[in-house]
């Protein structure tokens, strides 16, 4: 039995039993379609296509997003697409589509990555195309060996500025961490060497981590319920972010003065659990009292709530390690909720007030519970959200991505091309269609502007139709200059 033989067994054995035949039938067809294409490293594309869908059947995504996965490299041209719609359905068609066009997306020219990133969220009505580049992605970062040497970079570039933070937005944890670690320890070498060099002379690895975790479990079992305790040793692209700013050569790079190399977290019942816990770990270990924080008395403006300090446990060695105690429904807002680290970073804002714009974070997680429950009976699970609907994103012909308000017009995107470009703007071409420079702009406009070059500011009666303070204050502005002259 060869490779694509066993990859075809394990996804029909895993297949839910209703659409078995539809797997077989996408398989049947990628064999087929795929005949004479290859990978980089020479394996035959269905290899890869294969491989993908296991991944995602691991997710527990639904069957009509592992058969796009399975067709997702298909050439689309009249005959294919005519193909798909017949036999597998307009939404796998959908999928397919939308899975290029994320991928031409995080082409964009001159355009920052976290705006690329909100771009694809926003102009997506479905989250499985984005699942299945995330996905995609990491097996791309797995083979970069066989990567071209004048795309390697780029790819690396984009699987840790674009795909991670995806992962990261749609709580794909591992998958997040696995793309830092093989993207950086190949785009950066030498820092992840010396980041790796140095954690193994510390000696942190799982043994340590292990033995962590069970002192915590000792120290804390008379606590009804047991707490449940979470922990992670710091990934080695996270410690280099820290560290960037600081370090130079990268020989022996000062790691000691992080002190959340090793963190955990105990997830306890209630609040006079939290509390019974610090005791518990103030008695058996040499507690930092100028690292600890009570969030829980005193919550931070968004609402996070927790107990952070650091300590160490002088029977393992000398090491500070940071914990959290905090209760279940703390845990949850702080994970999903107002106080979640994607709302933070989202809103560039430590300090934010509690709010419900970020509430899609949480409806991600449970739409995906949802699949994951589902997915044995229903063949389609859509995967809908709303997420940045206050912000529109308009492309250059060039495309670049102008990020712009609701109810931004063709003159608010020219001035914030450049105010000369505003001033001089007379008229434009939206999606290669005639538009005024009144006409309001969706996500995903193609905007052309048109200028006079004798025109050196715009009328009062813009005025009218420009929606940003900021374009109407240039108009003014140069309003005023003109008057004056």
């Amino acid at each position: 039995m060869n490779q694509i033989e066993r990859l075809e067994n394990r996804i029909i054995k895993i297949a839910p039993r209703s659409f078995k035949s539809d797997i077989q039938n996408a398989i049947a067809y990628g064999k087929t379609i795929y005949k004479n294409r290859t990978r980089y490293n020479g394996d035959p594309m269905i290899l890869h296509t294969l491989s993908l869908a296991i991944e995602l059947e691991k997710l527990h995504l639904d069957t009509i997003t592992i058969l796009a996965s399975i067709l997702h490299e298909v050439e689309i041209d009249e005959e294919t697409e005519k193909y798909i719609k017949a036999h597998f359905g307009d939404t796998v068609l959908y999928i397919i589509r939308e899975t290029k066009r994320i991928k031409d997306i995080t082409k964009a020219q001159d355009t920052d990555p976290e705006i690329i990133i909100k771009y694809i969220l926003n102009s997506s009505s479905d989250l499985r195309p984005i699942i299945l580049k995330i996905v995609d992605t990491l097996q791309d970062i797995h083979t970069i060996k066989n990567i071209p040497e004048e795309d390697k970079k780029d790819t690396l570039n984009r699987a840790l500025n674009i795909y991670s933070t995806l992962a990261e937005y749609l709580h794909f944890t591992e998958i997040k961490r696995e793309i830092d670690e093989y993207a950086f320890k190949e785009l950066l070498p030498l820092e992840y060497q010396s980041i790796s060099q140095k954690l193994e002379e510390m000696g942190i690895n799982e043994n340590l981590y292990r033995k962590y975790v069970n002192k915590l479990k000792q120290n804390t079992e008379s606590i009804t319920p047991k707490p449940r305790i979470e922990g992670r040793i710091k990934s080695k692209y996270s410690i280099y972010k820290k560290l960037k700013k600081y370090e130079k050569e990268w020989i022996n790079p000062k790691l000691d003065s992080l002190n959340d190399l090793l963190a955990f977290r105990l997830i306890v019942k209630n609040v006079e659990s939290c509390y019974k816990a610090v005791e518990k770990l103030m008695d058996s270990s040499d507690l930092n009292y100028d690292k600890f924080s009570d969030y829980i008395s005193n919550p931070k403006k968004n609402g996070y709530m927790a107990m952070h300090f650091t300590l160490v446990f002088p029977e393992i060695n000398n090491r500070e390690i940071e914990i959290q105690v905090l209760t279940e429904e703390m845990h949850h807002t702080n994970t999903y909720g107002s106080a979640s680290h994607i709302a933070y970073k989202a809103s560039q804002s430590r300090y934010a007030n509690p709010s419900n714009e970020y509430s899609w974070v949480k409806d991600i997680n449970d739409r995906l519970e949802d699949c994951k429950n589902q997915s044995t009976r229903e063949k389609d699970i859509p995967l809908k959200v709303d997420i940045f609907q206050e912000d529109i994103f308009v492309l250059t012909p060039k495309m670049k991505i102008i990020p712009l308000q609701k109810g931004d017009t063709v003159l608010d995107f020219a001035y914030k091309l450049h105010t000369a470009i505003g001033n001089s703007a007379s008229s434009a071409k939206v999606n290669g269609q005639p538009k005024s420079l009144a006409h309001i702009l969706q996500t995903g406009d193609v905007v052309e502007i048109k200028t006079d070059k004798n025109k050196q500011c715009q009328k009062e009666k813009a005025l009218n139709f420009s929606n940003s303070e900021r374009t109407k204050s240039k108009i003014k502005k140069f309003l005023t200059r003109s008057l004056k002259k």
